[in-house]
């Protein structure tokens, strides 16, 4: 489950990566998950390689104790991860290259001259550069060898055993190892119990079995608004996708396989930043806008990037909008984990496509979202769902079917809310595993009736897939001056589960209140900008919770 708070990948050595969780959250900002790129297997030289791609041992200098490094990171909730690839450079690894050789391992092996991490002096993964005209030879490790694939995982073993977690991926998202490298978070992650964590590129889509050994990314961006009209120049090897062509990686059915993935994340801000030393903040602020809303959230960017897309590195302004954001997104944590076992119920995606639309979505059921990619832009024209649709923001109601342009300050996503809807949030905790959902709020939008489905498990074993959860089914009924919220008694059960939960309700737009009653229990509620919040309220789970609001 923690994978649905924030994560963060960074070219930093030991001590700067526990220097950075600790400014991560000295700024307040959610953190759950931070892994160290491509230089972990040779900081000094800044990855340049190809010694140590890879020899099973990666750089003892740069990170000298990282079991003191992955334990600064557990004390705090935070995973950690580690990039890996599918090969080994004989150039600088020659003990472990002639290793899987003698034993058959390699289901190839050719000259390298791409120098990325093989004299590369450069993130350009595909520039040529003088120094290395003669390459290295490489082996491509067979991922389909059972044997190899248990060497393989015997070699990786230590890293997990230091406290790693999970991998980045690189190079290839070949399922066969795909599926090897989740194993490994699977078999060997301490704090798994089970329940693997991948990250990988779009590919490997060729079947769905990619499906089974999440997440993946929308690859290397640029970044900038789009590459129609770029602002910057970029080097050849750079994807041509820039901010629209990103979301349309998550919404364009017709001609992008990506908007299939069930959990797919972006490197948020862009990950090349251009052949360029000035930053965009209007641009960083609404890719970060946009990014909160999709299934995964993570922080990433090249390493020349002097900010590594940390918002507290460009301007106070992105620092506070970053941190309202992604509290928010942490408070609908309910809500998210409940779409991403619907993923696996239902085969619904958490990110819903509308069709005809590319760039507005629906977050959810309840959500609708329309990213800003103009830049300039102060307001946004879209045509909304049928039905009658609430402005995040302002409370104006807005009626579907039909095309609206509303106001989009730099501050503010265009963001609308269902009628009838019914949102479940947390409050707030740094870390997805800090959490808890023995305290709720329930955010009401009446003028319809609805429901929701509250899916909980322990979060991190593999219990869920013997169907070992709970779901709570909650309705949401308005009647002529009043208002009904009935939370049904809580079916199933996990490792963990406390027997009681405290809930209180916020009702949007609502009218004045004659009375509010939870269970028989007339309840104190306060009213603030046309919302109507109830005092909290401990009940059984398994019992039936009513509340009843009797409007004048």
């Amino acid at each position: 489950m923690w994978a649905f708070g924030v994560m963060y990948g960074g070219y930093t050595n030991q001590d700067e990566t526990m220097k950075r969780v600790d400014e991560i959250i000295d700024h307040d900002y959610p953190i759950d998950a931070y892994w160290i790129d491509s230089w972990f297997w040779s900081y000094d030289d800044k990855g340049k390689g190809p010694h140590r791609y890879m020899d099973f041992i990666a750089d003892t200098i740069g990170y000298p104790d990282r079991k003191a490094m992955w334990n600064h990171l557990e004390q705090r909730n935070i995973k950690g991860g580690f990039w890996a690839w599918d090969c080994i450079f004989q150039t600088g690894n020659e003990a472990a290259f002639e290793d899987f050789q003698q034993k058959g391992y390699f289901r190839n092996t050719y000259v390298e001259s791409n120098p990325w991490h093989n004299n590369s002096t450069t993130t350009a993964m595909f520039q040529t550069e003088k120094d290395n005209k003669k390459g290295t030879l490489c082996g491509n490790i067979d991922f389909n060898n059972p044997e190899a694939v248990n060497y393989f995982k015997q070699q990786m073993k230590h890293f997990f055993e230091e406290g790693a977690d999970f991998i980045k991926l690189d190079r290839t998202s070949a399922i066969p190892v795909c599926k090897v490298m989740f194993e490994m978070s699977q078999e060997f992650g301490k704090e798994t119990k089970g329940r693997g964590f991948l990250f990988s590129h779009t590919g490997g889509q060729e079947t769905e079995e990619y499906k089974r050994y999440p997440g993946k990314w929308t690859d290397d961006t640029r970044s900038d608004w789009t590459v129609e009209k770029p602002n910057k120049n970029f080097n050849s090897w750079v994807p041509a996708v820039a901010l629209k062509e990103n979301i349309a990686m998550f919404n364009d059915t017709m001609r992008r396989s990506s908007c299939n993935i069930p959990f797919l994340a972006n490197d948020l801000g862009g990950f090349d930043m251009g052949i360029t030393d000035q930053l965009d903040e209007e641009l960083f602020i609404r890719w970060m806008q946009f990014s909160q809303f999709n299934p995964i959230v993570e922080i990433f960017s090249q390493p020349e990037n002097p900010t590594a897309n940390l918002p507290y590195r460009y301007s106070e302004r992105a620092d506070k909008l970053f941190r309202d954001y992604s509290h928010l997104r942490m408070g609908l944590f309910p809500y998210i984990y409940s779409y991403a076992h619907l993923t696996r119920l239902e085969g619904k995606l958490m990110m819903r496509k509308i069709a005809g639309q590319v760039y507005e979505y629906l977050f959810g059921n309840e959500f609708f979202v329309a990213p800003v990619y103009e830049q300039g832009a102060v307001d946004r024209e879209f045509q909304l769902p049928a039905g009658s649709w609430v402005n995040f923001w302002t409370g104006e109601i807005l009626e579907g079917g039909r095309k609206h342009k509303v106001a989009a300050p730099l501050e503010q996503i265009p963001l609308m809310v269902r009628q009838g809807a019914i949102i479940p949030m947390r409050a707030y905790a740094r870390s997805i595993e800090k959490g808890t959902n023995d305290t709720l709020t329930l955010h009401v939008y009446p003028g319809a009736d609805s429901e929701f489905t509250l899916i909980e498990d322990d979060g991190s074993s593999n219990d869920y897939l013997k169907g070992i959860y709970a779901k709570t089914e909650i309705t949401s009924k308005t009647g002529k001056n009043s208002q009904k919220i009935e939370i049904a008694p809580m079916l199933g059960y996990y490792d963990g589960i406390q027997p009681k939960r405290t809930w209180r309700i916020c009702v949007h737009g609502a009218k004045k209140v004659d009375s509010l009653i939870c269970n028989g229990t007339v309840l104190p509620y306060f009213s603030q900008e046309s919302r109507i919040t109830s005092a909290y309220y401990t009940a059984d789970k398994y019992e039936k919770t009513i509340f009843e609001i009797k409007n004048e």
